[in-house]
């Protein structure tokens, strides 16, 4: 009996590690990390970014309250890039809330200045984007303006028109009045742009704010910079049926279901053994957080009906066979 039960616990503890082996692959450890803001301001108020840097308000603007009354906003930003193959696309400047929802952003892709203003017809990252090519081919300064009325967006860059789009409808109302106005980079960090800014101002229906007035932004000392997460999963790019990664998490936990039931069935309810699946799935999902992997509350549910789906079939079956 006593060799039996250790089989028992060593086919469990195998089980275990593969669970974690998979759930956990690749093992590449990132940890958050404490991030020293590289942003600077100059004595004439240019703001630099000579490394990993950021200039934000400490909270969303006075101007986006009330956003979707306005008629029109016209953003300028005075910029010059000091690497001309920069990615992300790194951020000039932001109105966003991460790196998935955005009111406006203005950032370099390679050499190109990439803008993106949710509107009518775009998702809530402002994409399909405008790209203006190899803009930043060089460190020389360029003026850029947007300007958003209720029926037109425009991208003039150096006095040259760039974009004239007629919409139909103000993308106003699709703005969020809460969030962040930064520059060098975005909350919660991961799109840092280097080189300098030395202009940037908003009018919003012939208010015009300084942007870069001590008074509007902050330049944090640093920050604790870690993945972002998105726990609830619930933007995904295509329909849940067509994810594969669905079917792995549901029927995946079916085996572990039925072996838990096999052995200690008669201690274990379906239930116990789902709230063991759920154990089990949250300690993975947990240490995703410091690996490049997607913890996700929805692999939580679904590892832990598919314990209870494994653990209820493998109970008919035992049922079955001690009836026959």
């Amino acid at each position: 009996m006593q060799s039996r039960n250790s089989t028992k616990a060593l086919i469990l503890i195998l089980l275990l590690l593969v669970y974690w082996a998979v759930g956990l692959y690749p093992f590449t450890f990132a940890p958050p990390k404490h991030v020293v803001n590289q942003a600077e301001r100059m004595p004439d108020g240019t703001v630099s970014f000579r490394g990993v840097g950021i200039a934000r308000t400490p909270g969303a603007p006075d101007w986006l309250n009330g956003i979707q009354n306005a008629n029109a906003l016209e953003v300028l930003v005075v910029a010059r890039t000091d690497d001309t193959d920069q990615q992300g696309p790194a951020r000039i400047f932001t109105v966003s809330d991460g790196t998935s929802h955005r009111n406006l952003t203005l950032g370099q892709e390679g050499a190109d200045l990439i803008l993106r203003v949710r509107r009518p017809g775009s998702d809530e990252n402002g994409t399909p984007a405008f790209r203006v090519a190899d803009l930043f081919h060089n460190a020389a300064w360029h003026e850029i303006r947007v300007r958003v009325a209720r029926d037109r967006l425009e991208l003039v860059v150096d006095d040259k028109p760039r974009f004239d789009l007629a919409l139909s409808g103000s993308p106003f109302a699709r703005w969020n009045p809460s969030y962040v106005l930064a520059m060098g980079n975005e909350l919660p960090y991961g799109r840092a742009w280097t080189g300098e800014i030395r202009t940037v101002s908003v009018d919003i229906d012939g208010r015009i704010i300084d942007v870069l007035n001590p008074a509007e932004i902050v330049l944090p000392e640093g920050w604790w910079e870690i993945r972002s997460l998105h726990p609830w999963d619930l933007d995904r790019p295509r329909p849940y049926y067509a994810d594969p990664d669905i079917y792995v998490n549901f029927f995946g936990f079916i085996p572990f279901g039925v072996l838990l039931m096999l052995f200690f069935g008669r201690r274990l309810s379906v239930v116990h053994i789902m709230f063991l699946g759920a154990a089990l799935s949250l300690s993975i999902e947990t240490l995703q957080i410091l690996l490049p992997r997607h913890p996700s509350v929805t692999d939580l549910v679904l590892n832990t009906i598919g314990a209870g789906v494994g653990a209820y079939l493998a109970r008919l079956a035992i049922r079955s066979g001690a009836s026959a």
